[in-house]
């Protein structure tokens, strides 16, 4: 970062905030996906970034857009970002190495994925919202797949009423370093609704992933905020 603002300075430019948005990403893209990053373009303009470029695997485009949302004062982010294709990886290929990864934990037994022109639509059962989101995540590692549909079912849904599992999302805060007093959870139907205020973009994420880590819950609406 010094490095670029000497730049500016020598240029005889002051670095606006859509600048310094578009560099931290760059830093962050470079730091947590290193090779990956290199072939992702970054611009923004009054906070609303554009991500183009070609990665891979799906994975990598989600990974860039969650390290992008990150980051203070992005305010929307359209992402632009191809996966590399290669046409020689089949339909037929791309569902034996996802059946091959579900496959290697028997969390994800019940689990199983059909794919058609490079969309996995994912089938089954898993016990916790969590585990569905994780083995959606396996597929999206995978080599050719354009995007993933989450249709697994979750199975401890409807055995516990909204209190029981209410006092479950308390327990499951309770144990971190969140100030869990702040933060507030209504649960309705197996939905939770999370409001309150964190610390920052990691908290807010960390109390989501509890959340869907809690038997019952098929869905968290995440409305946290960050402290200012």
């Amino acid at each position: 970062m010094q490095d670029k603002r000497a730049n500016w300075i020598e240029n005889d430019r002051t670095p606006t905030q859509d600048d310094l948005i578009v560099d931290k990403i760059k830093d962050q893209l470079e730091e947590k996906m290193q090779a990956s990053s290199m072939d992702i373009n970054v611009t923004c303009k009054d906070g609303y970034v554009h991500l183009s470029g070609i990665v891979d695997v799906l994975a990598e485009k989600i990974k860039s857009e969650d390290i992008s949302r990150s980051i203070n004062g992005v305010r929307k982010i359209e992402n632009k970002i191809t996966i590399a294709m290669d046409s020689n990886i089949t339909d037929k290929h791309m569902e034996k190495e996802v059946f091959d990864k579900l496959r290697r934990n028997e969390v994800y037994n019940g689990v199983s994925s059909k794919i058609h022109d490079g969309v996995a639509n994912m089938i089954g059962t898993t016990n916790t919202l969590k585990e569905a989101k994780e083995a959606c995540k396996l597929a999206s590692q995978t080599r050719g797949i354009k995007d993933v549909v989450n249709n697994i079912n979750i199975e401890s849904y409807g055995k516990y009423d909204d209190s029981i599992i209410n006092n479950r999302i308390a327990d499951a805060l309770s144990d971190t370093d969140l100030s869990y007093m702040d933060i507030d959870h209504i649960v309705r139907d197996g939905r939770v609704t999370l409001k309150g205020y964190v610390n920052n973009r990691n908290e807010v994420e960390l109390a989501k992933e509890l959340s869907m880590s809690v038997e019952g819950i098929k869905k968290v609406i995440n409305k946290l905020r960050i402290r200012k």
